[in-house]
């Protein structure tokens, strides 16, 4: 059973089918990228702890640490796995500095801009950091930039639009899409 408090905004029908909807297409082409392979498992984790921290991101603004929490745990325990399985124990070394390193980054981004900028996606940079380390060091610094140049546009779009209103951005979504795009496309 889910519990409100612990997803916030998504918490009716609608949102968990919404929820549902996005996760089903990430899956789906986490599992054509990797295949029946040792990384798959770890991956797909990555995939539904994506779907609901965007979601929920978009709906209230927030990160949940109920999800983002155990996703450090879970991820480091499957990548572990798949290292292990490869005889390779580099990519998860080399994921464990990246966790460091892109989480430091998003810090140093919050304190410059706490506005902008909140714990919640920092938390979520030090996840990603942790997937992305893993594939490459490429696809850190991809998906940052792909995460900021769609998140620009968005910007861009959005003022043209609303007229000089302010709005808050949900960053979650436009760093998830980053990494998404970074890990289908690097390997």
């Amino acid at each position: 059973m889910i519990r409100t408090k612990a997803l916030p905004g998504v918490d009716t029908p609608i949102w968990i089918v919404a929820t549902c909807a996005l996760a089903a297409p990430i899956e789906a082409l986490l599992v054509w990228h990797f295949g029946w392979s040792a990384p798959l498992p770890a991956f797909l984790c990555f995939g539904a702890v994506a779907a609901v921290v965007t979601m929920t991101d978009l709906v209230a603004r927030r990160i949940p640490n109920a999800v983002v929490g155990p996703g450090y745990l879970v991820g480091a325990a499957l990548l572990a796995v798949a290292s292990a399985a490869r005889g390779e124990w580099w990519p998860l070394e080399r994921g464990g500095i990246t966790l460091i390193v892109l989480g430091a980054f998003y810090f140093a981004l919050g304190l410059a801009f706490p506005a902008g900028m909140g714990l919640g996606d920092i938390k979520w940079a030090g996840l990603l950091g942790l997937y992305l380390g893993w594939v490459r060091w490429e696809a850190a610094s991809t998906a940052t930039l792909v995460a900021f140049a769609a998140a620009a546009v968005f910007v861009l779009g959005a003022r043209g639009a609303r007229r000089g209103r302010q709005f808050v951005l949900p960053m979650a979504p436009f760093m998830t899409a980053g990494a998404l795009v970074a890990v289908l496309t690097l390997k």
